[in-house]
């Protein structure tokens, strides 16, 4: 019931806020209905990353996906954790888990093992806007153990203005979450596939996206 309430809420509320009044446009949706499973993988310079991710869901993906946050910044209370949960499907997982408790990798992969979609930033943290940061080789062990799992990647253009890191005043302008094609690792080595992804990443990047996430003149 709760997943019915929280789409119900992204579809007449969210999307058309994000769409009208920041300005967001959604662009290649469609790669989204293309596989039955998948990990969208990004890069991150908001909160307003994952929102508009989930936004773009096809209706029937919506309870299938879940979003992956830390533990340490999204996990402190309560109130956060049930936030979390309801408009995210948030996976709250620690960068250091204690003694006994299983490792992100591997929280993860059993989430895929359930026949659950993913929503990964790979850099960790939300970094400098405009550009993209090195990625983190935990999604690369994650697609090597899931080969037969597509990834989805996705460039997140203009956020780094509309919610920057450490900022909370809402600034609407237009911005775009570029989707592109479902693709497979099939690289031996974890290296090669985490240059395979990023790439993937980058080049949906357009020459000006550096423009689109700053102000002024660089």
């Amino acid at each position: 019931m709760n997943n019915f309430f929280a789409r119900v809420i992204y579809l007449i509320l969210i999307r058309p806020w994000l769409r009208f009044f920041i300005g967001v446009q959604f662009q290649n949706r469609s790669a989204l209905k293309k596989k039955q499973q998948y990990i969208i993988i990004g890069n991150h310079n908001s909160h307003f990353d994952s929102l508009s991710i989930i936004a773009a869901l096809p209706n029937h993906k919506f309870q299938s996906t879940r979003t992956v946050a830390a533990w340490e910044y999204f996990g402190k209370n309560v109130l956060s954790r049930r936030l979390m949960s309801f408009f995210f499907h948030a996976i709250l997982i620690k960068r250091e888990p204690l003694e006994g408790e299983p490792f992100a990798i591997d929280v993860m992969d059993l989430e895929l093992k359930k026949g659950k979609s993913l929503i990964i930033f790979p850099e960790g943290t939300r970094g400098t806007k405009g550009e993209i940061q090195d990625f983190k080789a935990g999604v690369a062990i994650l697609l090597k153990r899931n080969p037969d799992i597509p990834f989805v990647p996705v460039y997140l253009d203009g956020f780094g203005k509309v919610l920057p890191k450490s900022a909370y005043l809402i600034i609407p302008l237009v911005c775009k979450v570029r989707f592109g094609e479902p693709q497979y690792a099939r690289q031996e080595k974890v290296e090669d596939i985490l240059d395979f992804v990023q790439e993937q990443v980058s080049q949906l990047k357009s020459p000006d996206a550096r423009n689109n996430n700053h102000f002024g003149i660089d």
